[in-house]
C-alpha cells in the first residue's frame, strides 16, 4: 500500500470512486464530465491531489488545499477554459446547480478561520484502513510546505453521519463549529492542529 501524488492518468479513476462513495451527493449530480474537470484542477498548485494504492491498483484519493484563502478561484483558473466549456453544458442541463456553485463559492470564505484543507476523501470499501493511511499522508503533504504552521479542516454532515464524525474525532480532528450549508444543511467544520 502507497500514497503517491495523482497524475492526468489518475483522474478517471479518482471520478469512479468518487461516484461510487458520493452518488447522492451535490458533485455528483453534475455528472462525471464535470468532476474530470474538478478533480484535473487539483493537479497543478496550490491544490493537493494524492491517490492510495494497493496491489497495483487505485483504491482511493484526496483531494485538498494547502491554504483556503482564495482557493477555489485558484482551482476556476487553473482550468479556466475546461470549467468554461462544462459550465456551458450544466448551464441547459442544471441551471439550478450553477447558482448553488456560486453561492457556495461566496459563502466559503466569509468568517472562515485560515486552514489547509480537506476537500474530498474517498477509498473503495475495505478492511485494510485505507481512509486512515490515506488521511494520516494527506496530512504529511500539507505539512511539508505548511510554513504558516495552519490546522487542517474538513466538513462533513452532522445528521446520519456517526461513522464518519467518530472516524475524524478517531484520528485527531476536534469540532471547531456547526454551520448550515446551502438549503439548511447541518455542517461540522473539524480542525486538526499541527499535522
Amino acid at each position: 500500500m502507497r500514497v503517491r501524488k495523482a497524475v492526468k492518468n489518475d483522474i478517471q479513476k479518482i471520478v469512479d470512486i468518487h461516484s461510487e462513495r458520493f452518488s447522492g451527493f451535490f458533485l455528483s449530480t453534475l455528472g462525471k464530465p464535470f468532476l474530470r474537470v474538478f478533480y484535473g484542477a487539483f493537479l497543478k498548485e496550490p491544490a493537493i491531489l494524492l491517490v492510495l494504492e494497493d496491489e497495483g491498483a487505485i483504491k482511493g484519493f484526496a483531494a485538498g488545499s494547502r491554504d483556503n484563502r482564495g482557493f477555489y478561484r485558484k482551482l476556476l483558473l487553473n482550468s479556466f477554459s475546461r470549467f468554461f466549456l462544462v459550465g456551458i453544458r450544466i448551464l441547459f442541463s442544471n441551471p439550478a446547480a450553477l447558482k448553488r456553485m456560486a453561492v457556495n463559492s461566496r459563502t466559503s470564505s466569509k468568517n472562515n478561520p485560515i486552514f489547509a484543507e480537506l476537500l474530498s476523501i474517498a477509498t473503495l470499501k475495505n478492511k485494510k484502513s485505507y481512509g486512515k493511511f490515506l488521511l494520516d499522508e494527506f496530512e504529511k503533504e500539507v505539512a511539508r510546505k505548511n510554513t504558516d504552521h495552519l490546522p487542517v479542516a474538513l466538513t462533513t454532515d452532522v445528521d446520519d453521519n456517526e461513522k464518519a464524525v467518530q472516524f475524524y474525532k478517531d484520528c485527531g480532528y476536534e469540532i471547531h463549529e456547526v454551520f448550515e450549508s446551502y438549503q439548511h444543511r447541518k455542517m461540522y467544520r473539524f480542525l486538526k492542529k499541527n499535522a
